[in-house]
């Protein structure tokens, strides 16, 4: 039988239906409708960033002008803005990068009005104010630090300084500190005023909007803005890189980032889709070769990512692997061996069309949410001015032939031009070895098998994509002392191998379909899921069953994978808000379960035994212990009759009994002081409330809400009024039977004590006043513009169904959650708040630097 083309055999991605206009001004609109969802996302591009800063590159200018725009117009202080886009329904941010600043509003259709009035106020009409610019710039400095602190942060700007010498990406977005503390306001506004003009602006629409309507609304608040004169910024061309070059950073950390660097064209360049597809083959999800032979053969890494950014003259090809500081030679000479194997001989044509399907998987996934569907329209006219750029990109990845991506690799991955940095412990005298209704109209069916097994189905044929996910009872609850963290060690070891496949199998089976697989834990479950295009979700069930059913965990891999969670404790050992955030929990519940998090602590997980794994994993998988979940393109008696074989093997053990109690600690609140080797001060206070099944949890979720975003009390007090926070917020923890409620905020160590006693006051008023009624309406709609956007994927929803059966609180709860919320009252706010907050009752938790 005559083999089949890749084109033959895949989805297309759906047509895109999105009208351009352009005002007399120069303005650009691009406006997509999407009735699918009451939502719509409003973007305002600007076509500049830190590339186009001229005589400041290196200042970080473009990034201070995207905070400045939120600091006040004529019209609208900064907490006017924020409260605004709130009562609206929206959820506002922007973002800078090396050559765009996007502002961008995310809410309810209804608003696109309101929406697009409070962006064209901000982009148009931003005081920028002396004072605010003073204190946004003490933020600003505060965000470098918390950078400085991430050895992410720190690996990505010492590669991108040694890979580039002329071009201005070797600057990092947000500035280098000597530099940026020496703009003054008049730099600021010189740049707002030659970069912020219509003619260098478009505005991007998508959403359950009229495009007749919208573009009416737009030309209201955009088409008096005055064109001016405009030029671009030229950039320099980068040298092409001749020899290897080497750099190292020392780093207070206990793992090392390797990072391997190549010069490439670029984003226009016709390489540019085939050095995507050679970075996924390289590093993009569990059966890429850097995987399959660093992290699963060798052991080498405990993760490793490849990939390919580019502006638009220039870019960069990246590999990037952390590993234990004694593993770095070793792990360095793996890496070279991978990226020679495939300089020789390139990938195989099953490889390539794995590539392909998960490309486009990955490019119909974005369209599911209106922001992606924005997002991607904006992306693609900056880049090519091309409504349609992702079928043109598809298409250019389906040409692609395995000698085309070899030959590619031949031309770029240089072993004498590679640039390679260290980050890490002492590597600065390390050797470096030289290289070579609101909600969704889907209607959910649930069955019960004849096995007990519960299956939950929503039929949504929008995309030709699945989703399915497992939820099995097990985690903190069902652990011990000593077995913390065994839910996510035997999470892992389930893909080491069954008894009809090996790991390698496993890790190719859906990503060679295009799909992707689940397999992980929380606090309170195994999760076990696969994403996959219409058509594959048999293949996908046989894969679940088959990881349930009859799991190998061979003795061979647990060592390895507990390396790994170690790994990831030690990284959580990085952050001062989590280590404050841990610090709290462990008090707040001493005495029960989930004084523990998932991942346990060094000492469990190095003591753990494979019989641990065995005794967890035949506990839990069972029928009236678990819930399957499928959403998506699929017909419900279909895939009960694939469920009901594929699972019909599944015992019949009842459900875990820990897991239905209320647990009651025994703890009393204190205050702790711990030390780090980091420049950021974290203050968390603490209270401890009820598990998910109280009703008192909906009340502190709408509290959490009020607290959490920049139109809240917290923030325009402590950050706007007092300059007391960089960031500032509330968290709302609600476990199966228990829960805390965390307020924090991230300072300037000198401030420590007055940010405590502010944040501490603002804390004893919400318990004694409870929340105004502005807040409370605010907060009510921002809940529920969160909770339409939750519906927006297939395994969003998936998840949703799986969880709330699972906990006992019923799949439909989450469609009872608007009645339930608007129901509350202010007086039941307050009562909440009085019950559960106040000085007497909190755990506060200090991290300092040393």
């Amino acid at each position: 039988m005559p083999r089949l083309s890749i084109s033959k055999r895949i989805p297309t991605v759906p047509p895109c239906h999105t009208g351009i206009t352009t005002l007399p001004n120069g303005l650009e609109i691009l406006v997509r409708e999407d009735h699918a969802h009451p939502l719509v996302s409003v973007q305002v591009w600007i076509k500049a960033g830190s590339l186009h800063e001229e005589k400041q590159t290196g200042a970080g200018i473009a990034h201070c002008v995207e905070h400045m725009l939120f600091k006040g117009t004529q019209k609208r202080d900064a907490a006017k803005i924020s409260q605004s886009i709130q009562e609206l329904g929206g959820y506002v941010n922007a973002y800078t990068t090396f050559n765009r600043t996007v502002y961008w509003i995310d809410g309810l259709a209804e608003h696109t009005n309101g929406y697009l009035d409070i962006l064209a106020d901000m982009v148009r009409n931003s005081k920028l104010d002396g004072d605010e610019l003073a204190r946004e710039m003490d933020v600003i400095r505060r965000e470098m630090a918390m950078g400085n602190d991430d050895p992410g942060d720190v690996t990505q700007h010492l590669l991108m300084d040694t890979v580039f010498r002329q071009h201005p990406l070797r600057h990092p977005i947000i500035g280098h500190r000597e530099v940026f503390d020496q703009i003054t306001r008049t730099d600021v506004a010189d740049f707002v005023q030659r970069h912020y003009v219509p003619n260098n602006t478009f505005v991007v629409i998508a959403g359950e909007v009229d495009t007749a309507e919208t573009l009416e609304s737009v030309k209201k608040h955009f088409g008096n803005w005055k064109r001016r004169a405009f030029s671009s910024v030229l950039l320099p061309l980068e040298p092409r890189q001749q020899g290897t070059r080497l750099a190292s950073k020392n780093f207070a950390t206990d793992l090392t980032r390797l990072a391997f660097g190549w010069q490439i064209p670029g984003e226009s360049h016709p390489d540019k889709a085939a050095l995507d597809v050679l970075a996924f083959l390289l590093g993009s999800g569990r059966s890429s070769r850097l995987y399959q032979d660093l992290r699963e053969k060798r052991a080498l890494a405990h993760w490793v990512w490849a990939g390919a950014w580019c502006a638009a003259e220039c870019g960069l090809f990246t590999v990037e692997a952390e590993c234990n500081p004694t593993d770095t030679n070793r792990l360095q000479e793996a890496m070279t061996q991978v990226i020679q194997q495939i300089r020789r001989s390139g990938p195989t044509r099953p490889e390539l069309d794995k590539a392909v399907r998960a490309t486009l998987g990955s490019l119909i996934r974005s369209q599911t949410t209106v922001k992606g569907q924005a997002s991607t329209l904006g992306y693609g006219w900056l880049l090519a001015g091309s409504l349609d750029y992702q079928r043109q990109y598809l298409a250019a990845i389906t040409a692609l032939t395995p000698e085309i991506i070899r030959s590619v690799a031949r031309h770029y991955l240089l072993p004498d031009a590679i640039s390679t940095v260290l980050v890490g412990p002492d590597v600065e005298n390390k050797k470096i070895i030289p290289n070579k209704s609101e909600s969704s109209q889907t209607e959910i069916q649930a069955f019960t098998l004849k096995n007990g097994f519960r299956l939950l189905v929503g039929e949504n044929p929008r995309l030709p994509l699945v989703s399915i996910r497992t939820n099995f009872l097990a985690g903190v609850p069902a652990e011990t002392n000593l077995t913390a963290g065994v839910t996510q060690i035997s999470a892992h070891m389930l893909l080491k191998g069954t008894k009809k496949r090996q790991a390698a199998e496993i890790a190719a089976e859906l990503e060679n379909r295009g799909g992707s697989l689940t397999c992980n834990a929380d606090a309170h479950r195994f999760i076990l899921g696969a994403d996959v295009m219409r058509g594959d979700e048999d293949a996908a069930l046989n894969l679940l069953s088959d990881l349930i059913l009859n799991p190998v965990l061979p003795s061979s891999a647990l060592a390895d994978v507990k390396k790994r969670q170690i790994a990831n404790i030690l990284e959580e050992k990085e952050d001062p808000l989590t280590v404050a955030m841990r610090k709290a929990r462990r008090e707040i519940f001493a005495g029960q379960p989930f004084h523990r998090t998932a991942l346990g602590n060094e000492k469990t997980v190095a003591n753990l035994k494979l019989s641990d794994c065995q005794n967890m994993i035949r506990a839990s998988f069972a029928t009236h212990n678990g819930v399957l979940s499928v959403f998506g393109d699929v017909k419900a008696t279909e895939i009960k009759k694939q469920v009901e074989k594929a699972f019909a093997k599944l015992p019949k053990d009842p459900r875990h009994g820990t897991h239905s109690r209320t647990y009651h600690a025994s703890s009393k609140p204190d205050a702790w002081t711990e030390h780090l080797d980091k420049e950021q001060a974290v203050i968390v206070i603490g209270f401890r409330t009820v598990g998910i099944e109280d009703h008192d949890i909906h009340a502190l979720s709408l509290i959490d809400e009020a607290c959490s975003d920049m139109g809240s009390r917290l923030f325009n007090r402590l950050r706007e009024e007092l300059g007391l926070a960089y960031y500032i917020g509330a968290q709302n923890f609600a476990a199966m039977g228990a829960g805390a409620f965390y307020f924090y905020v991230g300072t300037d160590p000198k401030k420590v004590k007055k940010a405590e006693k502010e944040l501490m006051a603002q804390i004893n008023d919400l318990a004694f006043n409870g929340l105004h009624t502005d807040e409370i309406e605010r907060a009510r709609v921002t809940w529920r513009s969160s909770w339409l956007r939750a519906q927006q994927g297939n395994s969003g929803m998936a998840d949703n169904l799986a969880w709330h059966e699972l906990s006992g609180r019923g799949w439909d709860y989450f469609q009872k959650l608007p009645g339930i919320m608007a129901d509350i009252s202010a007086k039941e706010i307050q009562h909440v708040a009085g019950k559960y907050f106040g000085e007497k009752k909190a755990f506060i938790v200090r991290v300092l630097p040393k």
